[in-house]
Formats: C-alpha cells, sequence, structure tokens
C-alpha cells in the first residue's frame, strides 16, 4: 500500500480540486484506491455523527465504502483549539494512526488529503511533518507557480521532509509561465530530486461562482430574480467610480457581478442595462423601485449586504476560485483537466505503482 500526500504551502491552492482528479483517475486505471483527511476544519452533520463537510462530499461523490468517521477522524473546531490551549489533547496521532490503519487496509493507494496548509494542526501535534512520518507518506505540493517565491519554499521543505516530498503540481498557471517552468523550472527541481508531475491553467470555469454561493457566502437579501441565483459568475468590478468610467469596465467586462454600495442608483442602472450577472449592493441600503423593476426586466440579481464597498470587496475575493463542492459543472471540468495536465505516468514511477493489466491509460 502507498499513501500520497496532497498538500500546500498556501490555502486555497487546490487541492480539493487534485485530490478529486487523482481519485477519479486512480480508480479507472483499476487500482483499489481510499481516501483519508486526517484534518477537517468544518463540521457537517451527516447520517453517521460530525464530520468534515469537504471529506463528507468526496465520500459521498466517489461512493466509498470506509465509514466516513475513519475517513476524516478528527474535525477541529473554535472550541476544541480553545481546549487543547488549555490542556493539550492526548492521544490524537494513535486516533489518526487507528482511522488510517482500516482506511489503508487492502488497498494499493491511498490518498491523504491536506484541508488547509502544510502547516495546519500543528498546535495538535498533526503538522504536514508529522502526518509525514505518522502515515509514511509520499508527498506532493499543489501551488501557484509565482517565480521563485514557492520554489523557495519547496526546497526549504525537501530539506525538512527529505525524500518524502516527491515534487509539485503547479495550479492556476499563467500562460505567460509556462515556458518559463518547461524551459528552467522542471530541470532545476529535478536535480533537486523534485519532479514536477504537471501544470494546470488558470481557468474561468473553475475561477467562477455561483450567484447563489455569493448570496449565502455574504449573507445576502435577495430582492430580485430569485430563480436566476443558478448563473455563474466569472469576474468582479467595483462600482465606486465615476459613471463615465463605470461604463468603459463594464463593455469591457460584460457578465461581471457588480458591487456598489446601496446609494449609487446612477451606476446600478447602468450595470443592470449592461450585462452584469447581479448587483452586490453594500450597506443594507435596499434598491429603489425603478432599480428592482429593471432588474427584473433584465433578470439581474438583486443582493443587498452588510458592510461597505471596500469590505464586502475583500470578503468576495475570499471566496473567488474556491471549487464549490455542489457545482457539478465545475467538478466535471476540473477533474478532466486534472487527467490532461498531470503526468500519470510519471506520477506512477515515483510511487512505484503499476496499473493493473487492461488499465494503463497513460
Amino acid at each position: 500500500m502507498v499513501a500520497l500526500y496532497v498538500t500546500s504551502i498556501e490555502r486555497s491552492a487546490g487541492k480539493d480540486l487534485i485530490t478529486m482528479g487523482l481519485i477519479n483517475r486512480l480508480k479507472r486505471d483499476g487500482f483499489d484506491v481510499g481516501y483519508f483527511k486526517p484534518v477537517g476544519h468544518f463540521p457537517y452533520q451527516c447520517q453517521d455523527g460530525i464530520t468534515d463537510k469537504g471529506a463528507w462530499f468526496i465520500h459521498k461523490l466517489f461512493a466509498l465504502s470506509d465509514p466516513i468517521s475513519t475517513v476524516c477522524p478528527l474535525v477541529i473546531t473554535p472550541a476544541l483549539i480553545r481546549q487543547n490551549y488549555q490542556k493539550p489533547l492526548t492521544g490524537v496521532q494513535d486516533k489518526i494512526r487507528a482511522a488510517f490503519d482500516v482506511v489503508s487496509d487492502q488497498k494499493d493507494i491511498v490518498v491523504v488529503h491536506g484541508d488547509y496548509n502544510f502547516s495546519e494542526a500543528s498546535s495538535f501535534g498533526l503538522s504536514g511533518s508529522n502526518l509525514v512520518q505518522l502515515l509514511n507518506a509520499h508527498t506532493v505540493f499543489v501551488e501557484r507557480y509565482s517565480c521563485d517565491f514557492c520554489i523557495d519554499f519547496l526546497l526549504e521543505l525537501k530539506n525538512v521532509i527529505g525524500p518524502p516530498l516527491m515534487g509539485v503540481i503547479f495550479n492556476k498557471t499563467d500562460p505567460a509561465d509556462v515556458e518559463e517552468i518547461e524551459t528552467y523550472v522542471i530541470n532545476f527541481l529535478e536535480r533537486q530530486q523534485m519532479k514536477v508531475f504537471g501544470w494546470l491553467p488558470k481557468d474561468t470555469l473553475l475561477r467562477s461562482v455561483e450567484v447563489r454561493e455569493l448570496a449565502y457566502f455574504l449573507g445576502a437579501e435577495v430582492m430580485a430574480c430569485d430563480d436566476r441565483l443558478g448563473s455563474l459568475v466569472e469576474s468582479f468590478l467595483v462600482g465606486g467610480m465615476q459613471v463615465d468610467k463605470f461604463i468603459t469596465y463594464m463593455i469591457k467586462h460584460p457578465g461581471s457581478a457588480v458591487i456598489v454600495g446601496g446609494d449609487r442608483t446612477d451606476i446600478q442602472l447602468v450595470a443592470i442595462e449592461n450585462g452584469s450577472a447581479c448587483l452586490i449592493l453594500t450597506g443594507s441600503l435596499y434598491p429603489n423601485e425603478t432599480i428592482t423593476a429593471r432588474a427584473r426586466v433584465n433578470g439581474v440579481p438583486l443582493l443587498v449586504v452588510r458592510g461597505d464597498t471596500f469590505t464586502v470587496a475583500k470578503r468576495v475575493e475570499a471566496v473567488v476560485g474556491k471549487l464549490s463542492l455542489q457545482d457539478k459543472r465545475k467538478i466535471d471540468h476540473g477533474i478532466d483537466l486534472v487527467d490532461q495536465c498531470l503526468s500519470f505516468k510519471s506520477l506512477y514511477a515515483a510511487l512505484g505503482l503499476t496499473p493493473p493489466e487492461g488499465n494503463h491509460q497513460m
């Protein structure tokens, strides 16, 4: 049995996507695959009790047979963090190892899913370094390529982790960086005993967010067109400028969600009449009858939220690019990207895996 730990230096690098893509391809190639998320952070009530929402979704998506309580044995909550600060929890590593033994039984490979980043759960004795040793796991990092910044981090982590750090998958890659990766980075990292197993491009669909997600995330009140909440938003504009300048931006970015003060009816009307996907009205200020009527005619949802425009824009920025675990369009598209962009031949060789006869799809 082989354990493959998928982690990252930073949050929101794309570990969920890579994890799902890996499980999908490994299963198609004929391997008996286990999935393990040692630490979760988003409590979710399911039929079998409290678990992590992301772990539950992947467990359900791939119809995995292992009990969800063993797939994700520890969910960290603010209360548990405070409890651990007061008196360190004991037996946590034993609990993780026991659950992993159940999941890994009679499997060819277990994909171990890091939730936040490599340092997560360090206060519980479950940092990435601890998990690599505890589970005897090969490690692959999922990173956004940012020149020497992420390379330096990877080199330092290689010093800490050693041979278990096999390599990296670059995600959300700018087209301008591909030549540099192919010409210089791959060869350089291979000299450091690290592989580049592939890179995924920046993708507009994967960066999109459902209007419904925005409404939920922002705690918004929907004032018009609640039947259009399934629309996808791929870009955002902040309507804090003069109308003539805003019109120019709106023409260049049709289909954007517009974040604008609830008192800026001039900007609101321009956005509605020029194809905005939705309006996010800040300051808890409700639209007037004219704005509401035009929004309904044009099919533009109006979301009223608390907070000033700048604060709301920062909150929106935090959710953009995260893979919605409820959107099948994005999941299927993301899994296809992983299938196309990763070198599974190289990955299998590094892991010492050989697909069963008749299942080789390299």
